[in-house]
């Protein structure tokens, strides 16, 4: 009863935090080496076999998704959603493996309109440690540089928050809002493909040599629209240090009353974060569950991976 109690707030707390749900995959659940629930391929890369739920290089939890993408055949997958007219998209990313042109991307848009679909929206990470915001119909569409480089074997936080009325879309990295660049002028914002209705959420490995990238927590949630950065900044970030001593919480009002659960849902602390970081040293590695309300009196709900 206990556990069922603690997953059912859980859920409820996640309602009111990001409004209507519509994608909320961390692939825990998946079979291991098989497509997740409600993916299908549309090209398969590599082959349809390496398109699967792994557990070698995870962000949050113990499972991620993996696709790997072949020279001159992308692996694309996609899922089926109705996308809300403010709609946000979510994941972690991680490029294994870079090829020399596409290596991934996320976004929105439809594989059944032009020749090789229509994407509404994507972020793009390339072989040069770029990343691209774009936008395609039968191979054409705006290509924005983003401000933000990145590297290979590491994981980022994405976030895109469209306005499908406006057509217009703002990219997060790592919980900051990122400019681009096109035709030498820099924008905060970034026009989507003008026409086409999304329907689906497409993740992408890239087809100019062997890519591999990973995805975990992938998320699809209606908006308010999050049309200023004080709005986005409500958005919280949690992340743990390299040495894996530290878990730090980024994008919330402190002081933070915060207790700590186990996978389980076993109570292990709880205290106030004055700055933004607290120690996780004694912890043992696992998966684990910090909830928090700010001064503010809002509340939220994240899970970490502590491998040491």
């Amino acid at each position: 009863m206990k556990t069922n109690l603690f997953i059912t707030g859980l859920l409820l707390l996640q309602t009111l935090l990001f409004g209507q749900v519509l994608v909320n995959d961390d692939f825990e659940n998946e079979t291991l080496n098989a497509l997740p629930t409600g993916y299908v391929v549309q090209h398969d890369g590599t082959g349809t076999a390496n398109q699967k739920v792994v557990n070698t290089v995870v962000k949050n939890g113990l499972q991620s998704f993996q696709l790997e993408g072949a020279g001159g055949w992308a692996a694309d997958i996609y899922k089926s959603v109705a996308f809300p007219n403010l709609v946000t998209v979510e994941t972690w990313i991680n490029v294994d493996l870079a090829a020399n042109g596409i290596s991934a991307g996320i976004g929105i848009g439809n594989n059944f309109v032009g020749d090789w679909g229509t994407r509404v929206s994507r972020i793009e990470f390339c072989e040069s440690g770029n990343i691209y915001m774009t936008s395609y119909y039968n191979a054409y569409g705006p290509r924005y540089l983003l401000s933000v480089p990145y590297d290979t074997k590491k994981w980022y936080h994405i976030r895109l928050d469209h306005n499908l009325t406006t057509r217009k879309v703002k990219v997060f990295i790592n919980g900051e809002q990122v400019t681009g660049v096109l035709n030498n002028q820099t924008f905060s914002e970034f026009n989507l493909q003008e026409t086409i209705t999304p329907l689906q959420i497409q993740l992408l490995a890239g087809n100019a040599g062997t890519a591999r990238a990973m995805f975990d927590d992938v998320k699809v949630y209606q908006t308010d629209g999050l049309a200023t950065a004080e709005t986005a900044k409500d958005k919280i970030l949690i992340y743990l240090s390299e040495n894996q001593e530290e878990l730090f919480v980024e994008n919330i009002s402190t002081p933070l009353s915060y207790t700590l659960y186990d996978g389980g849902g076993n109570f292990v602390k709880s205290g106030y974060l004055i700055r933004n970081s607290i120690s996780v040293s004694p912890l043992k590695p696992g998966v684990y569950l910090l909830t928090g309300t700010d001064k503010n009196g809002k509340d939220f709900s994240k899970k970490f991976l502590k491998r040491k």
